[in-house]
């Protein structure tokens, strides 16, 4: 049982509901109706017991979960120090659950604004003048209005002012979600001719196979307006069509030979499943060695013995051609969780997940918790990616949560990545799970050669040059040759920051403790983190000097550097600001692959890309988070440099080159040497030396608050309260990284320990009620950050 009250389950008496686990019902609480999960199997009150109240309703809505998503919520609760709710909140899918709607009613005729002193009176002339005589509540919330009027707090006062003087009645309502069969918008060719070159593009993309889920379109770059004239025109035809088990079509496997490295991984991983136990296995690959094909494979083997199959991705990774290979193998046994997809569709998918329809499940991290029965199988593709450790309540990582729904129904856990996590490396260098390497391209091709310049022998004392000698040279010679190139810098904008140079002055973000990021195409500096924007000044705002200038390098600038130089060149841009919508990758690497020079991109164009005449693939600034406050910062700079060199020449003959002031960085060495091993094996040497994982375990207690010296002593009263724990350090209070965000101070304890379910504990036990009692602070869990 837990010490917080608020992760307590609430008993009721069932009646003859019949109820199980997962069901969804309507119980009083208070004075309020509110939806309620079963969280165990009824049992038989005992004599003496108080009278429970009865459950009220046995919600007419699918079973929200079973017993082994219960179970995994379980473990995540614990394991990541959050309530059971917050942890269902993650294995529930939101479209699934009932809903509370509130209504305002207003009465006939406007209150006496002396009798509301309390209440705006702008907000009392937005509700009787400007909105119908029912509102919903969140509609009211949102409006512009109103929010000119007050926060959130100040609003719900009035209105619960005017409910209690009869001027308002506010009324709840419970909505169900609908349900249906399994459906599928899709879209196949109609029998008008396609007119304009987008038009023509999607006729040709649905073309190819015949017919496509209208998600696939969205993801693969049109826009729901192309979609909805070209169905319109009749250029397509649109239906939803059912799918059904029954109607599968038979496994179609990939039509090409396997590699002896390919047919060791595919033998060593059919062994594990034709055991029936549980068994985890890491396959090292490198980039282009063909992992997906003998994923797909086992998947295969799976299927023809009855049993069904997770495959989780990045989301970054999740493109149409990603897609299209599961599909093209399993049809429509195969559900693709993206964010293309619309609320109704993915709640669609997961009810035919629950129902038997489906065998296949490939998405994000959440789809970990996918309601497929009886899973032998769950992959894992780019294992070490950080978007598998969620950053909102509940702070689960995928793969432990995968890890633990195998162990618990003895299936099969594969991890693939070509730079695993230490972690995983670790653990199977000491036998605790099985290795699978494959150390060969599919293509038979050799690594691209990597060279690593040193930009401060290269530039000397002129450091605004963004581009070396080596690599103008290899771009040029690329665009004669009517090839590709790929250069990476893991900063958006055009600089790092704009300072003064004869003050000294850098523009700050007025909410964080950041400087401005400068966007030269737009004229603006920006905060990255909470999105504060403002003009670029003329003069220094501080001395008044014009003597301004941007520093630092980001995408928009490499772009305008590489159009300064090569004018004759196609450029394309890929980054956060350029990726705002659904679709928006598939579209500019389509740029790219069909008249594009060179690509200029952040971290998603270091994954995933697989073209065959890219020949270069450059890291324009391999600094840049080299030296990040993080114990993880030399791993994800090994990490996403070798994936970045692995985007070149996978059909052909390439090459890559590291930009860098640290030319001797190990992690920089080992990645240019395609050296995982070494990098591995020296990076876990110093990580048991500063006692950080996998040598220990790691838990970040965070505290925020408005008030700094609030936040600051508070966390050093939490550190006072865990300071005890066997075979445990407690560090700080520090600043985080960015001590002050969105006007929120930052102060967190590091705790290393040997003993992580005593530290659950300690955390549950004495400090989360302290933290429930205190409310000018809020606490943030994060274990195993």
């Amino acid at each position: 049982m837990r010490t917080s009250r608020f992760d307590l389950p609430l008993s009721y008496d069932a009646g003859d509901l019949g109820l199980r686990v997962g069901d969804v019902v309507r119980v009083s609480l208070g004075k309020r109706d509110v939806v309620g999960y079963i969280v165990s199997a009824p049992r038989q009150q005992l004599s003496g017991e108080r009278q429970l109240k009865p459950v009220l309703e046995h919600l007419d809505v699918p079973r929200a979960f079973d017993e082994e998503a219960l179970h995994l919520a379980k473990f995540v609760a614990d394991r990541y120090i959050c309530t059971l709710g917050e942890a269902l909140g993650a294995a529930v899918l939101a479209g699934a659950v009932p809903h509370v709607r509130e209504t305002l009613h207003r009465s006939p005729e406007p209150p006496d604004p002396e009798r509301f002193s309390g209440v705006p009176q702008r907000l009392i002339e937005l509700i009787w003048r400007d909105l119908p005589p029912e509102t919903p509540l969140p509609q009211l919330l949102r409006h512009p209005e109103a929010r000119r009027a007050g926060d959130r707090a100040t609003l719900l006062r009035a209105i619960q002012q005017l409910v209690r003087g009869g001027a308002l009645r506010r009324t709840r309502e419970f909505v169900k979600p609908r349900t249906s069969e399994y459906r599928v918008r899709t879209l196949s060719l109609g029998s008008a001719a396609a007119t304009g070159k987008k038009a023509r593009a999607l006729a040709e993309f649905v073309a190819e196979t015949g017919s496509v889920p209208r998600a696939d379109a969205l993801l693969a770059g049109f826009s729901q307006a192309v979609i909805r004239r070209a169905v319109t025109l009749g250029v397509l035809i649109e239906e939803e069509l059912a799918v059904r088990r029954s109607e599968s079509p038979p496994i179609q496997l990939p039509d090409f030979e396997s590699t002896p490295e390919q047919r060791v991984a595919i033998d060593r991983i059919a062994a594990s499943l034709d055991a029936h136990t549980y068994d985890e296995l890491l396959v090292h690959g490198v980039t282009g060695s063909g992992k997906t094909f003998v994923y797909i494979d086992a998947i295969a083997r799976v299927l023809r013995g009855g049993g069904r199959a997770i495959v989780l991705v990045p989301e970054i990774s999740l493109t149409p051609q990603t897609a299209q290979r599961f599909e093209s193998a399993f049809g429509n046994r195969v559900a693709v969780l993206h964010s293309a997809l619309s609320e109704r569709e993915r709640f669609d998918a997961w009810q035919a997940c629950v129902a038997g329809d489906i065998d296949v499940v490939v998405g994000a991290r959440s789809a970990v918790f996918a309601p497929l029965e009886n899973v032998k199988l769950l992959v894992v593709d780019e294992s070490h990616e950080s978007s598998y450790k969620q950053d909102t309540v509940p702070r689960y990582h995928a793969v432990a949560v995968a890890r633990e729904r195998m162990r618990a129904t003895g299936g099969v856990l594969v991890l693939g990545s070509a730079t695993p996590s230490v972690e995983s490396y670790a653990a199977a260098r000491a036998g605790r799970i099985a290795l699978i390497e494959m150390h060969e391209r599919a293509t038979r091709l050799p690594l691209p050669a990597v060279r690593i310049v040193d930009l401060a022998e290269e530039f000397g004392a002129d450091r605004h040059r963004v581009f070396s000698t080596p690599l103008l040279q290899g771009i040029r010679e690329r665009l004669g040759r009517r090839e590709k190139t790929v250069l990476f810098v893991n900063r958006r904008g055009s600089g790092a920051f704009v300072l003064c140079r004869s003050c000294g002055e850098v523009p700050r973000c007025p909410r964080c403790t950041v400087s401005l990021a400068a966007h030269g195409g737009e004229k603006l500096l920006r905060c990255h983190y909470c999105d504060f924007q403002m003009r670029v000044p003329e003069v220094c705002t501080n001395c008044g000097a014009p003597d301004l200038h941007e520093y630092g390098v980001g995408t928009e600038r490499v772009v305008e550097e590489v159009r300064s130089l090569f004018p004759q060149a196609h450029v394309v841009r890929m980054d956060s600001d350029t990726t705002t919508h659904v679709g928006d990758h598939a579209r500019i690497l389509t740029e790219f692959a069909e008249r594009g020079d060179v690509l200029v991109g952040t971290q998603m164009v270091a994954k995933g890309l697989d073209f065959p005449t890219v020949t270069l693939a450059a890291v324009v600034a391999a600094d840049i988070g080299l030296n990040a406050p993080d114990f993880r910062g030399s791993e994800r700079s090994f990490s996403v440099i070798a994936q970045l060199c692995g985007r070149s020449g996978r059909a052909r003959a390439g090459e890559a080159i590291v930009q860098t002031f640290s030319p001797e960085h190990p992690a920089i060495v080992a990645a240019a040497a395609h050296d995982y091993e070494g990098f591995a094996n020296a990076e876990l040497e110093q990580r048991a030396a500063a006692g950080f994982p996998p040598s220990r375990r790691l838990v970040y207690l965070g505290v925020i608050s408005r008030d700094q010296k609030l936040a600051l002593s508070t966390a050093r009263k939490y550190a006072g309260l865990l300071n005890s724990i066997e075979g445990t350090d407690v560090l700080g209070p520090a600043p985080y990284p960015i001590a002050r965000l969105n006007r929120e101070w930052r102060y967190r304890l590091a705790i290393l320990t040997l003993k992580p379910a005593l530290v659950r504990a300690a955390i549950r036990e004495r400090v989360i009620p302290v933290a429930h009692a205190d409310t000018h602070t809020r606490l943030a869990i994060n274990v195993d950050p």
